[in-house]
């Protein structure tokens, strides 16, 4: 396995959280393919694998190559073919236009591949792509609902038309193809192979013979050279090193093709250069210019070409001193300029990314002697990553050894990936402990930090219980090496917040509890305006413990978090909303309202139970969330008209609010000057609670002019957010509006509570138009009555009852043609 791959999978130790199935996937699939090795510069751009083979597409700018292996027993398998360059017209192609590539194999009696792409902003018009036969050999295909051209550099025979038509009678019409119907007629061309070597040959000398003042001449003889290279496969031009000017003519056209900005396809041209003929000077310097010319243009990966350019001016640098040559002035300043160093010595010269091929060769005498001649052991690569990191990442011990020996820092970067995350074996290492972990003892022994987060903020730790729960011998390891018991991710959530996640991790939990962990760990969940929701591992236990849907006969036991945060000291008044940096003891509001949903009083006893002092006062919240289930079930019987069936949850509902009502939840906020609250139900709203808790709830202190958020649904309610005493009148429930009418002292408290009482008994008088009942004419009079005599009465608050919703009750009192004389607000 290379050192690139092995390093991308020790990455998956520190990467952020696993992505969807889907995505989790295409990641395992990419890498099974990734052993399937394409040629160089190429990248994979589509491939499938089976039980007999694998076949992929490679592609280099404009050109596609398909490959296909044979698979052996085991993971052996060879290569069967690799097409010829399957090439996208230069004239058409953009690089920065996506190709989206599919490939369809022979099938039955067909004998070609059929290799297809398209564009996002392709119509069904025209289908391009190529035929492949088991030889590598190509045609190219265009196509439109009116003709084929099937363009072959081999002569047509009856034999091969008939083959190349049984495949486009279905790759032309049907996926991936685009065509509604199969084109009107087939045209097959033939196209006589050329000499590549020669023609690029003749190319380049007619461009070479050219003035360079004569600009526009010399454009247009590089615009057909480089037209002719993107027609063919660079590669292939004397690809047996028979000719020695040829090497000299790609350098040229790399060099051309930067001055005229193409500093990509430079690059390709000079790497190629450069694999044949390492000690090509020149290729060094124009390669340089070609990677600085892209880090102009690369955004966040500037540093990336910066760095390989750096590295080719030295080699260009370092040859040039070996051999004793001089370096022209104006070369000399811009590489000094590149390096930013005033002279031009052996040591600044000196390659500094060679200590990393040495690496990944696994060559540890050649590491010791790239050390030896001065290499940074702290020196880090063009992506980032240091040379430890890379050996460690390849499981390199004596190579990791002879780094830490040389100086290298433990702590040192890592591109982003917590450095120990790579050291640390495989959970199917079966070596023995000795063994599996000498290497993730070398760096803790050299200062490698165990609490260092990735690039996320994660710790090693916290990410090692998330994602990689089953290795337990690795958590035991790190925690009893020093890792911290209460170490947190970015966001503040802890260690034991990941153990507590599941039950299977309860073994840890127990470990990490026994070394400190805090039980009562908070951290900021999420934000509700200006208050942030501190969450403990309780609540976060809690907040799933109400799982599945809602029936008859549904259960909703407490999870098992929930009983072993409980069981291991949990307080459950820490946490919950605040608006400070730092949490309040306002847990306990929190854990009741999650806790009501699961209809299980006896947990409501113990949370009250679990709650240490001093905490904050408790609200109505958690009646409000239990009474949100409670309306949930009256929908839900409504809908089915089976209401009896009901009563057992009912029953649960009743005796968990009887509980949240014992530990001391209020039935009203008392400083709410308004009575509306966001998001909560008031219970006095409710026209199905039983009228004995009705009046108990009146008698314990419920408002009657408490009011439900609009955005509620209640059953058989039209205006939620309605004054109760109106939603009563209106449904016809005399004994709850008489109750109301008992315990009226709330309504005139607040000026604002009084002027919304006032407009939406009018407003309910007025929608109402006939005469009224003694019950609904005694809430009138009781009412305006009562406003007379409050403290303060605000006649400008409106109505909130249909269809006078927005209207004030200085309005309604003229409509209506009642005299009402209150004492303003001051």
């Amino acid at each position: 396995m290379s050192g690139a791959l092995l390093l991308a999978l020790a990455g998956l130790a520190a990467l952020p959280q696993p992505a969807v199935a889907s995505d989790i996937g295409a990641a395992i699939e990419s890498i099974r393919l990734s052993r399937y090795p394409l040629r160089e510069p190429e990248r994979r751009v589509w491939g499938t694998e089976n039980v007999r083979d694998a076949v992929l597409v490679g592609q280099m700018e404009n050109r596609l190559y398909l490959y296909r292996y044979v698979r052996g027993t085991g993971k052996e398998f060879h290569l069967d073919f690799r097409s010829q360059p399957l090439v996208i017209d230069p004239a058409a192609w953009k690089a920065s236009r996506e190709e989206y590539v599919a490939v369809r194999a022979p099938r039955n009696d067909e004998t070609l591949y059929w290799v297809g792409y398209t564009y996002n902003d392709a119509d069904d018009t025209r289908s391009d792509g190529f035929l492949v036969d088991a030889a590598g050999n190509v045609a190219t295909v265009r196509a439109d609902a009116y003709l084929a051209i099937v363009t072959a550099s081999q002569p047509w025979d009856e034999a091969r038309k008939a083959q190349a038509l049984a495949t486009l009678q279905q790759a032309l019409t049907n996926y991936p193809g685009r065509l509604k119907a199969f084109p009107v007629a087939v045209r097959f061309e033939h196209q006589a192979p050329v000499d590549v070597t020669a023609t690029f040959r003749t190319l380049h000398q007619v461009a070479r013979a050219i003035p360079r003042a004569k600009t526009a001449e010399f454009a247009r003889a590089l615009a057909d050279l480089r037209r002719f290279v993107m027609e063919q496969d660079f590669r292939e031009i004397d690809p047996g090193g028979k000719d020695p000017e040829m090497l000299t003519a790609l350098n040229d056209y790399g060099f051309w093709l930067t001055e005229s900005g193409d500093a990509v396809q430079a690059d390709r041209i000079l790497n190629d250069v450069l694999r044949r003929d390492p000690a090509r000077t020149a290729a060094y310097l124009n390669r340089a210019d070609a990677r600085w010319a892209q880090s102009a243009k690369a955004g966040d990966r500037r540093g990336y070409f910066e760095t390989l350019a750096r590295e080719d001016y030295r080699l260009y640098c370092t040859q040039r001193l070996a051999a004793k040559e001089p370096i022209p002035g104006n070369i000399a300043s811009r590489i000094s300029a590149a390096l930013n160093e005033k002279t031009l010595d052996a040591a600044v010269c000196r390659p500094q990314l060679a200590i990393f091929k040495a690496i990944r060769a696994d060559d540890v005498d050649a590491v010791r002697a790239e050390l030896a001649r001065g290499q940074d052991p702290n020196g880090v690569n063009e992506n980032g990553t240091s040379a430890l990191a890379v050996a460690v990442s390849g499981k390199q011990l004596e190579t990791v050894r002879v780094l830490l020996a040389a100086g290298a820092r433990a702590d040192g970067p890592n591109n982003g990936f917590v450095l120990l995350a790579s050291a640390l074996p495989d959970a199917k290492d079966t070596r023995p402990a000795a063994e599996r972990y000498a290497l993730a003892d070398a760096l803790i022994a050299a200062g490698a930090p165990l609490d260092a987060g990735d690039y996320n903020g994660t710790p090693l730790l916290v990410r090692r219980i998330s994602y990689y729960s089953e290795d337990k011998d690795s958590l035991t390891y790190l925690l009893a090496k020093g890792a911290n018991p209460n170490a947190r991710e970015k966001n503040g959530r802890s260690a034991l917040h990941a153990a507590m996640g599941s039950p299977s991790r309860f073994w840890f939990a127990e470990q990490l509890l026994a070394k400190g962990a805090d039980i009562n760990a908070a951290y900021v969940r999420m934000y509700y305006g200006n208050r942030g929701m501190w969450e403990t591992p309780l609540l976060e236990a809690l907040r799933e413990s109400n799982s599945g849907e809602l029936t008859p006969t549904a259960v909703f036991p407490v999870s098992e978090r929930v009983t072993f945060a409980l069981a291991h000291g949990a307080d459950a008044a820490v946490g919950g909303y605040s608006a400070s940096k730092t949490p309040e003891r306002n847990g306990l509001n929190e854990a009741f309202s999650l806790a009501a949903r699961t209809l299980q009083p006896a947990l409501v006893d113990q949370l009250a139970q679990a709650a240490g002092q001093p905490r904050l006062p408790l609200t109505p919240e958690s009646l409000s969330s239990l009474l949100s289930v409670w309306n949930q079930v009256e929908i839900r019987a409504t809908i089915k008209q089976n209401g009896p069936e009901w009563d057992g949850q009912r029953a649960k509902l009743r005796a968990t609010a009887d509980r949240l009502l014992a530990a001391g939840v209020p039935l009203t906020r008392a400083d709410d000057a308004t009575g509306v609250t966001n998001n909560n139900i008031a219970p006095l709203s409710l026209p199905w609670l039983p009228d004995d808790l009705y009046r108990q709830w009146l008698e314990k202190g419920a408002d009657a002019s408490d009011r439900t958020d609009k955005s509620v649904r209640i059953d058989g309610v039209a205006d939620a957010d309605a004054l109760p005493l109106v939603i009563m009148l209106r449904l016809g429930k005399e004994a709850k509006a008489k109750m109301l009418l008992e315990h009226d002292a709330g309504l005139y408290r607040t000026p604002w509570r009084c002027g919304m009482a006032v407009a939406d008994v009018l407003a309910w008088q007025l929608d109402d138009g006939g005469p009224l009942s003694p019950t609904g004419a005694r809430a009138v009079k009781q009412v305006l009555d009562g406003a007379a005599g409050a403290a303060s009465c605000d006649l400008n608050q409106v109505s909130r009852v249909q269809p006078h919703v927005g209207v004030s009750a200085n309005d309604l009192i003229r409509q209506v043609g009642v005299a009402l004389t209150v004492t303003a607000p001051k």
